[in-house]
């Protein structure tokens, strides 16, 4: 394969400039979406569609990532870490399995709260 991966790109793809937006046209009939709005710059997936899958939006305050999609699988070979102020997590069904010990640690007070909790 001669040639850097960005010329590729640039042949297999259409790219068109309207205004302050840029479409890069994938497979699929995704498209990549460059654009500026509300004086942050915008970098979005999209599908055939027209809807969002993947939006980068570059704020004064850093990157913020959002991602809608049918599944979303994160997997690392040593070890995924989330950090922040507050975490917060939602879903029907939540399950959390463990191959070896499982911790849990707080600072401040630990409230478990269900109809019927099983210990053991």
């Amino acid at each position: 394969m001669a040639g850097s991966p960005k010329e590729k790109l640039q042949q297999a793809s259409e790219v068109t400039a309207e205004a302050d937006q840029r479409e890069v046209y994938l497979r699929d009939g995704r498209t990549l979406v460059v654009s500026e709005s509300g004086g942050h710059d915008l970098v979005e997936i999209r599908s055939g569609s027209g809807m969002i899958e993947v939006r980068i939006e570059l704020t004064e305050r850093g990157p913020v990532l959002r991602m809608e999609s049918l599944t979303i699988e994160l997997k690392a070979q040593e070890a995924i870490t989330l950090e922040s102020p507050r975490v917060a997590i939602k879903g029907g069904s939540v399950k959390i399995e463990s191959e070896e010990d499982l911790e849990v640690e707080a600072k401040g007070e630990v409230r478990v709260v269900g109809t019927n909790i099983y210990l053991n």
